[in-house]
């Protein structure tokens, strides 16, 4: 089973969860523009990630916030070797919670910006 596709039609996020829940064992090789991601899944958890030089944790949030970008999703039979292991809920609550924070600080920066 091969997968291409564009996260313009379905968010890093929403795929990640996919396989996760599904207790896949996937390779997601993603680009956006020249940056490209790897993420390795193994039995529905996350064992290894690279995005734009940051590997493991941050590797994943930097990949959770891509509105567009390219993916290929391979199987993969034997195990990785494992970098990082956590489940993607944990690390998806953390990239939302972060996405909301910089979101956040630039609506508070607009804000101070109008009072000038």
């Amino acid at each position: 089973m091969y997968m291409h596709g564009s996260f313009s039609l379905l968010s890093p996020p929403t795929l990640l969860q996919a396989f996760c829940q599904e207790r896949r064992s996937v390779y997601l090789a993603a680009r956006l523009d020249r940056t490209a991601a790897a993420v390795w899944i193994w039995e529905g958890l996350i064992v290894a990630a690279t995005c734009d030089g940051l590997e493991g944790h941050e590797a994943v949030y930097r990949l959770a916030g891509w509105d567009s970008g390219l993916f290929t999703v391979a199987p993969i039979y034997t195990s990785p070797v494992p970098t990082m292991e956590a489940t993607c809920e944990e690390l998806l609550l953390e990239a939302a919670r972060r996405r909301d924070e910089d979101y956040s600080d630039s609506d508070d920066m607009s804000a101070s910006a109008l009072l000038v």
